[in-house]
């Protein structure tokens, strides 16, 4: 597998930077690219956002935007495409308990797309290029839950799922939820700032990530 690691440098493996929605994004190659992101790095959030630029060159099923989880059990996902469309989903209790968001629309091929999902209380919304396509006020589930995740990704699934095909730009995370005229800014092209993890991907190339 060829791994890009935030704020580590790894083996010498190869990654590509090109030019992105906002400076540089990182290329995965869908075969075997991902990002591998710290342990716990949300282990401590209630409220919370994940927003991206996504522009993928395909959308096999589950294959994911972010994962992170400690396994097939315990998890919280973005994938591009789970069957419908894109999908939301958090879990203490493998599949058969996900907590979800789903929208019905599949991601357009070769363009840039703004993806977030947001958490407040209980209500979560999951917004396409800055447009609330799926709203659920009844997750019960936060990234806390989760407890320390060991295996945060963006790009590999918890699964045996195809890896992201895509190139990824200004992906953040934040500790609470932004409202939907912030999500509509970062839509609009505003660099994001998030205040857990902010990875620009505007470095010129090799296998660490800063963030």
């Amino acid at each position: 597998l060829h791994r890009l690691e935030a704020g580590t440098m790894v083996d010498n493996v190869p990654s590509q930077r090109v030019a992105g929605k906002i400076g540089n994004a990182v290329r995965l190659c869908g075969s075997s690219e991902y990002v591998s992101l710290p342990a716990g790095i949300v282990s401590g959030l209630s409220d919370f956002t994940v927003s991206a630029w996504v522009n993928s060159a395909a959308v096999p099923t589950w294959s994911r935007v972010f994962d992170f989880g400690t396994g097939t059990g315990v998890y919280m996902f973005l994938t591009v495409n789970a069957g419908g469309g894109p999908r939301f989903a958090i879990t203490t209790a493998g599949s058969g308990g996900e907590q979800q968001l789903n929208s019905t629309g599949q991601l357009p091929l070769n363009t840039w797309t703004h993806l977030a999902v947001t958490l407040a209380g209980t209500t979560g919304t999951l917004y396409v290029n800055g447009t609330p396509v799926a709203t659920n006020a009844n997750m019960t589930l936060h990234p806390s839950s989760l407890g320390n995740t060991s295996q945060n990704w963006i790009g590999r699934s918890q699964f045996s799922d195809p890896f992201l095909n895509a190139t990824v730009d200004d992906f953040q995370i934040y500790g609470h939820a932004l409202s939907a005229a912030e999500v509509g800014a970062l839509a609009g092209g505003q660099a994001g700032a998030g205040d857990v993890a902010s990875y620009r991907f505007d470095e010129d190339a090799g296998v660490a990530v800063a963030g």
